[in-house]
């Protein structure tokens, strides 16, 4: 139940910052994620400010369904690069660098055991815009101790800020 906990604290910080004067759009995401390494599915959480035309920043959280007993999740700051756009058909491609903060608590019957590591973002996204928001999906590589691919897909919703 843990993992409730930081959803409601991811949506409540996104639905914050939406009261926040911003000159570039600010959109809500929502989606899917599958780690590689941990082998597991799990809820993605995101918050986006686009800055210019090509550069973007996101907030991701990451929680993963990893059973009874054992919680990881991830926090990440990546900044987008938009490389190319169709504005005519709504899609763009993007690159994706930036910084995670990963987390993992293991259940040991008398307590707890946690760790947590610093990775390095690389990846690509793509994104096409639908009539009520826009679909993307992510393949992430995270550098670092906890090595893992990741994959995300899901729906972003603009909320603020200027179109």
């Amino acid at each position: 139940m843990r993992w409730i906990s930081w959803a409601v604290a991811a949506v409540l910080l996104g639905g914050a910052l939406v009261g926040v004067p911003v000159r570039g759009q600010v959109s809500l995401g929502v989606g899917l994620c599958y780690g590689s390494d941990i082998k597991e599915a799990g809820l993605d959480l995101r918050v986006l400010q686009s800055f210019t035309r090509e550069v973007r920043g996101a907030l991701d959280f990451e929680y993963f369904f990893t059973g009874s007993g054992t919680s990881f999740w991830t926090l990440d700051a990546n900044v987008h690069y938009i490389f190319t756009e169709n504005r005519r058909a709504g899609q763009r491609i993007y690159g994706i660098a930036g910084l995670q903060y990963a987390r993992q608590s293991v259940d040991i019957g008398f307590g707890t055991a946690s760790d947590s590591e610093i990775g390095l973002n690389i990846g690509i996204g793509g994104e096409t815009r639908l009539d009520f928001g826009s679909l993307f999906g992510e393949v992430k590589y995270v550098l670092g101790n906890w090595d893992q691919l990741v994959l995300t897909a899901g729906l972003r919703f603009v909320v603020g800020g200027v179109r």
